[in-house]
């Protein structure tokens, strides 16, 4: 009786089908993942020339929750309150510079901060050759506002306007999902642009 050099010859063929087919998933495996290598964009790098630059900072903002706050009573950011107002810059003026060549740039929250401080101003100063700039501000807010288009539910406050009922809202207590100012404020406070050479 002669005997098998594979005692068990189902046994043996299974396990040569498994370890056949496990090398098989692994080798389509890493091809799989070779392929999809190619499809994904590598980060873009930009040489600050002319318009190759990225459209928006490049600097992740968490999504933070904002409750508006009444400030009816004129307590906080009054239209007298040049100190308080001046709070809402960052130290240096708001610019950054990026790229080996330190292009600068204005950040766009800084800039819309600006103008609605120059609207405050030009209210209360009613300054002689202020209107074009607070006419530039107004249409850059409202282009702005149109941009983010925030749809954040704000409730119905009823009252009476012109002697009739109409719907009004202040805005108060609504709770809006936003950026979180307060990272890009310190990002340009550690980044401000590369001053003037005299």
């Amino acid at each position: 009786m002669s005997r098998s050099l594979y005692p068990h010859p189902v046994l043996c063929l299974v396990l040569c089908s498994v370890v056949f087919t496990t090398c098989g998933n692994i080798a389509l495996i890493i091809y799989i993942l070779r392929s999809f290598k190619g499809l994904v964009p590598a980060e873009p790098t930009y040489s600050y020339i002319g318009y190759d630059f990225p459209a928006q900072l490049p600097l992740q903002l968490a999504s933070v929750g904002l409750s508006l706050d009444d400030e009816s009573d004129g307590s906080h950011f009054s239209l007298e309150a040049d100190d308080e107002w001046g709070t809402q810059f960052p130290l240096h003026d708001g610019f950054t510079s990026l790229g080996r060549s330190n292009r600068t740039f204005l950040v766009s929250m800084v800039h819309q901060m600006h103008c609605l401080d120059v609207i405050r101003v030009g209210f209360v100063t009613n300054a002689t050759g202020y209107h074009r700039h607070v006419e530039h501000c107004l249409r850059y807010l409202r282009q702005i506002v149109l941009c983010y288009a925030d749809t954040t539910l704000e409730v119905d406050e009823p009252g009476i306007k012109d002697g009739e009922m109409a719907h009004a809202a202040s805005g108060v207590g609504a709770i809006h999902r936003c950026k979180d100012w307060t990272v890009l404020r310190r990002y340009l406070e550690a980044h401000p642009s590369v001053p003037f050479e005299d």
